[in-house]
């Protein structure tokens, strides 16, 4: 008997092995770290119309992390960064 899997119709993303998932303080967009085409890809999505903002790559880690973070501070910031 085949039987539906409880996170089937779960929407939440998982990040990959060593990978990291950030959400901005609204819930608008999602930054994730993730390991791509051998280096590690920084990807900021916004989650209303799961369109992707910008991607970025980065051959280690921390870095990625660290930009990852960058990120969803300017997020988080009540008045957009100057030239937005």
């Amino acid at each position: 008997m085949a039987m539906a899997s409880s996170r089937r119709n779960d929407r939440g993303r998982r990040p990959a092995a060593s990978g990291v998932v950030m959400r901005n303080d609204g819930g608008t967009h999602e930054v994730e770290v993730s390991r791509a085409l051998n280096q590690w890809a920084v990807t900021v999505t916004s989650i209303a119309d799961n369109r992707m903002i910008t991607q970025d790559f980065f051959s280690r880690r921390w870095e990625a992390v660290a930009r990852a973070e960058d990120f969803v501070r300017l997020l988080n910031r009540s008045e957009p960064p100057p030239g937005w």
